[in-house]
């Protein structure tokens, strides 16, 4: 990764999201990591507390006019599912994020940028566009960028939480809520393994592995999905 993005750079990304910053200073600062920031305050984390907030509102918006016969419940399933962090990395991905971003020198020793890191820089942008612009201008944004996997929700079940149907299915059953646990986390500081067990009264405590303790927790709750739905 470079420690310095040029303006050519920065056009290229403006014409990937279809947005051209009047303040290009606040583009710049929402893709400032934090290793590489020189303040007690990074600009960047403050961008991303906003776009948090920003995305949220407008998925929450979204699927209230797109769904108009769903529940709660799974509207909420949804909305978790499109906001997380995983999901914010895919669409990072997608418009290749990681191309953009400026990292100090305690994260340009890791060939591949870090999903955690991906994530916070997208809801950071977000943030940025809507202190550069408005509500609806970040909203035809994050829709345009979001729609295909909000589309996907549409055909796929699998696609949301386990850890949400977990709870519900174990709630159904009158039982108490699962319990997760850190077992273990092995391997690099940069590059960790977590070990994560789920336990349930009248069940087996399940284990299961993950590069992040959520991706850990959501594995074990598919497998005690599996086992319960089995018996």
């Amino acid at each position: 990764m470079k420690n310095l993005i040029k303006e050519k750079s920065l056009k290229a990304l403006e014409e990937i999201i279809k947005y051209n910053f009047h303040d290009k200073n606040l583009l710049l600062q929402s893709l400032t990591h934090t290793s590489a920031s020189k303040g007690k305050i990074s600009p960047m984390e403050r961008f991303e507390f906003l776009g948090d907030r920003v995305l949220g509102l407008i998925i929450s918006e979204e699927l209230f006019i797109r769904y108009p016969n769903l529940k709660e419940g799974e509207l909420s399933k949804k909305y978790s599912f499109l906001v997380q962090r995983s999901t914010c990395a895919v669409i990072a991905k997608k418009i290749n994020l990681g191309d953009f971003i400026v990292l100090g020198k305690s994260e340009n020793i890791n060939k591949k940028i870090k999903k955690s890191i991906l994530s916070n820089i997208m809801e950071a942008l977000i943030g940025a566009i809507f202190l550069d612009s408005d509500y609806n201008t970040a909203k035809k944004i994050v829709i345009s960028l979001w729609d295909e996997i909000i589309v996907s929700l549409e055909k796929s079940k699998n696609l949301l939480n386990p850890k949400s149907d977990l709870q519900e299915k174990i709630l159904s059953m009158n039982k108490k809520l699962p319990v997760y646990n850190l077992v273990s986390t092995e391997g690099e500081d940069h590059n960790p393994i977590f070990t994560i067990s789920v336990s349930i009264d009248g069940f087996k405590s399940l284990k299961a592995v993950g590069k992040s303790k959520q991706e850990a927790e959501k594995k074990a709750a598919e497998k005690m999905l599996k086992i319960i739905n089995n018996e």
